[in-house]
């Protein structure tokens, strides 16, 4: 931590967006293109070698972190900063470092092959910046990247003589990649069939599966590609320069056309597991290596074609220009700084706040702070002597028996022991009744600051009362014997359930006296629907096709009817769909048509205080004493 607390030292905006491009260079879509390109346009048999040691060095990494299981260096010194653009990078355990075995294996392997020394010496310049930016933002400590760089030169040097080889023998080819899925395989099935203990954590563990499966689809799609390219394709890498390019360029979107778009529906196929990345990698490989070089004999001759079929080729140009144009205008009306923040002093909303005030939620009733959801969460916030909060946010589930009950997900395994209790796993909250449910610890899972897992031990008769599931009715009567407090509350049902649960809250708003005080969402329109036919007066938040309408009018500058907008909030994200709507212009034109802005998940200090400045009128966030130290509250 030394030597990572002297690079905190050095830092400076233009050495942190220098560093922050740098690790780039160690991603998964650098590492694809690399393959790519080699596999395409220099010599197939290079391109097999990067693939094998990329395949190769992941499993191992990735074993390497879940078995280890060290936590992120701002994770073992809380005073330690990093940095914040790198974060979202950054998941999962700390050791090894995937990005610095990643960079060795694509810039070191094309290093190792290449004949032109300078071209070596940048690209081994630019692995080894890769590693140094790794400890620079502070994601990873020299132990870190001193083992995944080891990995990577592991097996950049141990596998090149190998695939020389195969040049007279293509079984050893074979036999490597055969290697590599036996070896994703195993991981696999340790990450299936091992015992698990109870304080392992599931994003930690989820994250070892996703990657397994996808080294697993990866080399299996190898193996099926390598003969049917040696037997029926057999494509050539020479081209035109032009051709390549275009070649590279037009199947790389093609390439990841398939990876992106096979996601959604794949994922509903399997139902969210973890086998649905095997199978779209997979996939993606099979098109990367035999169904896309089926069209390169036609650039291997540079693109010879008809009239018609030239001027087809400048339309599709000129179409791909205008669209980066568009892009390019995209990205201008969106940045932040697009528009000055406006004050609305006039508002009749309640929740729209001056501008440079920010109300302050606790999202899940702070669950960054005590197991979310929970009355430890709602009580630690609610009687807090170190910050206030104006508003608690909770989602709401229908149990077996219609009691309505604080809890995000629609599974019970993230949060609880339910494992343990009900000896079984996916235990939907419908199907227990409230009675059965309180039998479970809900902070089970939780993880504190300093990584640890308090609650993870206690079952049965240990577990005390504040870490047991709560109904929405314990959870007001509390919180109105503290407050008043304003809520926002998620119904997480659907279709009929969902009407039931409006039905429920809609009564039990009334009965604490809160409806005014209360906004209400949710994600399925057929129930924003429902409320407004059955509840008008119930404050609700926008549903997504009346966000995604907003957006589109707010973008373009379009006029919108007051009368069509049923809606007191946008509870809405910054960039988590890909478009930002974190910005002024957004806040500025719900608050000219009378509608509060309320960002979620929020827990950079950085990120809230520039919302603020932009005049968000409410923040959620995990981590409600981080906010109450950044935001000035009405």
């Amino acid at each position: 931590m030394s030597f990572l607390y002297l690079l905190e030292g050095l830092r400076n905006p233009v050495l942190d967006k220098l560093f922050g491009a740098v690790t780039f260079l160690g991603g998964e879509v650098v590492f694809v293109a690399v393959a790519i390109i080699v596999y395409w346009c220099v010599n197939k048999r290079h391109a097999c070698y990067i693939i094998a040691a990329g395949i190769g060095g992941t499993v191992v990494s990735q074993f390497l972190k879940i078995v280890c299981a060290v936590p992120r260096p701002w994770v073992r010194d809380p005073d330690f900063t990093i940095v914040e653009s790198a974060r979202a990078g950054a998941g999962g355990y700390s050791f090894p470092s995937g990005h610095s075995q990643n960079s060795i294996v694509s810039l070191g392997g094309v290093a190792r092959f290449s004949r032109t020394t300078w071209l070596r010496a940048v690209l081994w310049v630019l692995a080894g910046l890769v590693c140094f930016s790794r400890m620079y933002v502070g994601v990873h400590t020299p132990a870190d990247v001193g083992v995944g760089a080891a990995i990577g030169l592991a097996l950049v040097f141990g596998l090149y003589p190998l695939f020389q080889k195969s040049r007279e023998n293509p079984g050893i080819m074979t036999a490597v990649f055969g290697g590599c899925a036996a070896l994703a395989l195993g991981a696999v099935l340790y990450g299936e069939l091992h015992a698990w203990p109870a304080n392992t954590d599931s994003e930690n563990l989820a994250e070892y599966l996703k990657n397994s499966y996808t080294m697993l689809g990866m080399s299996l799609a190898v193996l099926t590609a390598l003969p049917i390219e040696r037997k029926y394709v057999r494509f050539e890498t020479e081209a035109p320069l032009w051709a390549q390019v275009f070649k590279c360029a037009l199947g790389f979107g093609v390439v990841m056309a398939v990876r992106v778009g096979l996601k959604p529906p794949l994922n509903v196929l399997f139902r969210g597991h973890m086998a649905a990345n095997a199978v779209r990698y997979y996939l993606m490989v099979l098109a990367a290596m035999v169904v896309w070089p089926l069209t390169f004999p036609w650039f291997s001759k540079g693109c010879p074609m008809k009239k018609g079929w030239k001027i087809a080729l400048i339309i599709l140009v000129v179409l791909i220009v205008i669209a980066a144009l568009l892009a390019g205008v995209y990205w201008a009306v969106t940045k932040d700084s697009a528009m000055e923040p406006m004050d609305f002093p006039d508002s009749e909303n309640p929740l729209i706040t001056p501008l440079g005030t920010t109300m302050l939620s606790g999202h899940r009733a702070g669950g960054g702070v005590a197991p979310e959801n929970t009355m430890r969460a709602l009580a630690g916030s609610a009687e807090s002597q170190d910050y206030h909060l104006d508003i608690f946010e909770f989602d709401v589930h229908l149990t077996a028996d219609g009691v309505l009950v604080l809890l995000h997900d629609e599974t019970l395994d993230r949060t609880s022991d339910t494992a343990e209790v009900f000896g079984e796993i996916d235990v939907n909250v419908g199907e227990k009744t409230f009675e059965e449910l309180q039998k479970l610890n809900m902070g089970a899972k939780f993880t504190a600051g300093d990584g640890s897992m308090p609650y993870a031990d206690l079952h049965g008769f240990q577990v005390p009362e504040d870490l047991r599931i709560i109904s929405l009715d314990q959870a007001l009567e509390y919180l109105e014997s503290v407050g008043p407090f304003r809520y926002i509350i998620e119904i997480k049902n659907s279709g009929e359930k969902g009407y039931e649960a409006a039905d429920k809250l809609y009564a039990a708003l009334q009965e604490h006296g809160v409806l005014d005080r209360t906004v209400v969402g949710t994600f399925h329109n057929e129930v924003t629907d429902y409320m407004d036919r059955v509840y008008p007066d119930m404050p609700r938040s926008a549903g997504f096709n009346e966000v995604v309408k907003f957006y589109v009018h707010a973008l373009l500058g379009l006029g919108m009817k007051q009368e069509d907008m049923h809606y007191k909030a946008l509870q809405i994200p910054t960039t988590d769909y890909t478009v930002n709507l974190g910005t002024s212009r957004v806040v500025n034109f719900a608050h000219k048509y009378d509608v509060a802005v309320q960002y979620w998940t929020i827990n950079d200090p950085d990120e809230m205080a520039r919302l603020q400045s932009i005049g968000a009128d409410a923040v959620m966030t995990d981590l409600p004493d981080v906010g109450a130290e950044v935001l000035n509250q009405p």
